[in-house]
C-alpha cells in the first residue's frame, strides 16, 4: 500500500479551485505549513487528516492515495464479466437493461468504494433513463423507476466527489446529464454539461501534449503521442457521429439521413485506413451504430430492399474483419435482423 499524502493534498486542492492560502485559512494554519505538505518537506499531524479529507470533499482513503488492492482488479474483471452476459441478450433491451442495474446495484453495495464499478452502475442507470423516458419503461411502476434513478445520481455525486481520477469524474458527469435529461430536468442536466471539458477554448492538452513531448525528446518520440492523440480524437469523432446519425435518421428527410450518412462514411473510412489512429474497441460499436442508423432511415421511408442491403453488407463486413466474437456477432446479426434498437 502506498501513499503520496503531499501530492494528493495539492492534487485535491487545485481540483477544488483553492489557493494555498485558501485552504490554509479554511483549516485554520499558515500557508507556509500548507506549503510544506505539498512539497513533503513536512507531513501535517495526525489530527488534521480528516479536516483537510473533510475540506477538500474526499474521503481519508482518497487523500492517504491508498491504492485498490490487486483483489479489486479481480472482483472488477469478474463484474464486467457479469455485464458482458447480460449485453448478448438482445431479445429484450429494456429489461436487460433493468436487469443489468439491478446487477450492478448489488455488486455497488458490495464494493461501495470501487469506483470502476460504481461509475459504471451510474452509466448503465443513464442507459436505462432511456427505455424509462422514450420507451415507457416501469410505466406501472414509477416509483421504483424514480428509485433507480435516484439512486444513479446519488452514486454518480459519490463518484465526483470522491473519486480522483479525473476521467472518471467527467464520465460520471456525462452519465448524469443523460439521467436529468430524460427526467426533463434541464437545468441540473446543463449544470454537469458546463463542467466537461469543451473545444470551445482550442486548448486541448493533448494536442500542445504533442509540442511537449516533441521539445523534449524530439520528433522520433512524438509518434507515439501523434498516434494517441488521434485515437482520442476518434473517440470524440465516433460518438459525434453516432449521435448526429441518430438524430438524422430517425428525425430528419431521407435526403438528410443518406447525405449526413456518407459524408460519416467517408470519415470513418478515413480514420480506418490508418489502424494506428483507431481505436480497436470503439471502432466495432461505432461501425454497428453507423450502420443500423443507416438501415433504420431507409426502413423508416419504405426502402426495405435499401434497408436489407445496409443490413447485409455491413453483417458481411463484420465477419470478414472479425469485428466480433462468434457470440458477439449471433447478438449483433440479431439486433440488425430484426431491427432491435439497442443503446
Amino acid at each position: 500500500m502506498e501513499n503520496h499524502l503531499g501530492a494528493n493534498i495539492k492534487l485535491f486542492r487545485k481540483n477544488k479551485g483553492y489557493t494555498q492560502e485558501e485552504l490554509a485559512g479554511m483549516l485554520g494554519v499558515t500557508p507556509q505549513a500548507v506549503s510544506r505538505w505539498e512539497s513533503e518537506a513536512g507531513l501535517p499531524d495526525v489530527s488534521m487528516i480528516v479536516p483537510i479529507a473533510q475540506t477538500l470533499g474526499i474521503t481519508t482513503d482518497a487523500l492517504l492515495g491508498y491504492r485498490q488492492r490487486s483483489g479489486d482488479d479481480r472482483i472488477t474483471e469478474k463484474v464486467f464479466a457479469g455485464i458482458r452476459e447480460f449485453d448478448l441478450d438482445v431479445a429484450d433491451p429494456a429489461q436487460s437493461a433493468l436487469r443489468t442495474c439491478e446487477y450492478l446495484a448489488d455488486e455497488v453495495g458490495k464494493n461501495p468504494m470501487n469506483f470502476d464499478i460504481v461509475l459504471k452502475y451510474v452509466q448503465r442507470v443513464a442507459g436505462l433513463s432511456y427505455y424509462i423516458d422514450m420507451q415507457g419503461l416501469l410505466a406501472d411502476d414509477k416509483k421504483r423507476a424514480d428509485s433507480i434513478l435516484d439512486d444513479g445520481i446519488r452514486k454518480g455525486l459519490n463518484v465526483i466527489r470522491y473519486c480522483n481520477d479525473t476521467k472518471k469524474i467527467n464520465k460520471a458527469h456525462y452519465a448524469l446529464a443523460w439521467i436529468y435529461i430524460h427526467r426533463k430536468d434541464f437545468d441540473n442536466a446543463r449544470e454537469h454539461v458546463n463542467v466537461l471539458p469543451a473545444l470551445e477554448g482550442h486548448t486541448i492538452r493533448e494536442e500542445i501534449n504533442q509540442s511537449v513531448v516533441f521539445f523534449e525528446k524530439g520528433f522520433e518520440t512524438v509518434k507515439d503521442s501523434v498516434a494517441e492523440f488521434n485515437r482520442r480524437l476518434f473517440d470524440v469523432l465516433a460518438q459525434q457521429i453516432q449521435t448526429m446519425t441518430t438524430y438524422y435518421c430517425y428525425n430528419g428527410t431521407l435526403e438528410e439521413a443518406v447525405d449526413l450518412c456518407n459524408w460519416c462514411e467517408g470519415v470513418i473510412a478515413a480514420y480506418s485506413a490508418k489502424p494506428e489512429f483507431t481505436d480497436s474497441e470503439v471502432y466495432p460499436w461505432l461501425l454497428k451504430k453507423f450502420n443500423f442508423s443507416k438501415m433504420s432511415a431507409y426502413q423508416r421511408f419504405g426502402k426495405t430492399d435499401e434497408a436489407k442491403k445496409v443490413c447485409e453488407d455491413f453483417l458481411a463486413e463484420a465477419r470478414t474483419k472479425g469485428l466480433y466474437s462468434d457470440e458477439e456477432y449471433k447478438s449483433v446479426e440479431k439486433e440488425f435482423r430484426e431491427r432491435i434498437y439497442i443503446l
